[in-house]
């Protein structure tokens, strides 16, 4: 090896590094515990259905959530599709939403739904 004294330097900032990125589980700069995860019964299930202006399913719309409560609740995926059926279902924090649908450039009305816990609502979205 021509450079083994730069391969150790290298080797031991990747390691200090990942060494950084670990830290301690459930501290913070306050030393409050860490908060626990989000029970389950905190969210609610978001179902429905994508159809055209005829009323019938449309298959692979990008079905699309925002919050609307303040300070906003996380979505954590950007959108799921609905199935040949038009269907889809998503599981989010409880709280009030604004869905859309969009496929081909085309982007229905929104719907807005508020969700308690443990509950399921239903959500019709149409594209024009």
């Amino acid at each position: 090896m021509r450079h083994p004294l730069r391969l150790r330097a290298v080797l031991l900032i990747g390691l200090l590094a990942l060494g950084a990125c670990g830290g301690e589980a459930g501290t913070s700069d306050t030393g409050d515990p860490p908060a626990p995860p989000p029970s389950t019964t905190a969210m609610a299930t978001f179902t429905g259905v994508v159809v055209d202006s005829a009323g019938q399913p449309v298959d692979g719309a990008l079905v699309a959530p925002r919050s609307l409560d303040t300070p906003p609740r996380p979505v954590p995926e950007m959108a799921v599709m609905s199935g040949p059926d038009g269907r889809y279902e998503w599981r989010l924090a409880a709280g009030r939403y604004e869905f859309s649908a969009s496929k081909d450039g085309r982007t229905g009305t929104p719907s807005e739904v508020t969700a308690a816990a443990g509950a399921t609502e239903q959500v019709r979205l149409h594209l024009p």
